[in-house]
């Protein structure tokens, strides 16, 4: 399972750097060429929105979202189990709506035939990866529900 969780880090990883380099790439050639690098708008919305998804996913994992935990603190340790065995299943159940939404999008962009404005490239492969990153997100909180449920160590 670790190999696997260590595979959706770099992808997510590698998603942030591929949009750092595009911004870097872009601005320079703005600068020294003035010269616009097709598509580099779309590619970066689309990819940050990608990026997005997958780290959500991991940090649903790894219960390293925004959380307000001062009731979760006062709780003695069984209290503080079920607000997480709650927490998590509310946010699972979300998640796999919001996943199955994201289903109906990627099919809807695909059908549109949406492209990007200079390449004319199709947009849909970006949805389908974004959509993959909040089931991933949905796979993973089942994971740490089953966790919580049968008293495993966090990951």
């Amino acid at each position: 399972m670790k190999a696997f969780i260590d595979k959706v880090e770099l992808i997510a990883g590698l998603l942030l750097g591929a949009i750092a380099l595009l911004t870097f790439t872009a601005v320079m050639l703005r600068w020294l060429f003035n010269y616009g690098l097709p598509d580099a708008f779309d590619f970066s919305r689309l990819l940050l929105g990608t990026a997005m998804f997958w780290g959500i996913a991991l940090a649903g994992f790894h219960n390293r979202h925004i959380q307000v935990d001062g009731f979760w603190e006062l709780a003695p340790a069984w209290g503080r189990r079920l607000i997480d065995i709650f927490a998590t299943s509310v946010t699972l159940a979300f998640m796999a709506l919001f996943a199955w939404m994201l289903e109906g999008k990627v099919t809807s962009v695909f059908l549109s035939n949406e492209q990007t404005f200079d390449l004319r490239l199709p947009v849909w492969p970006f949805h389908a990866v974004a959509a993959l990153g909040i089931a991933l997100a949905s796979l993973l909180l089942l994971l740490r529900l089953v966790r919580l449920l049968t008293g495993k160590k966090e990951a």
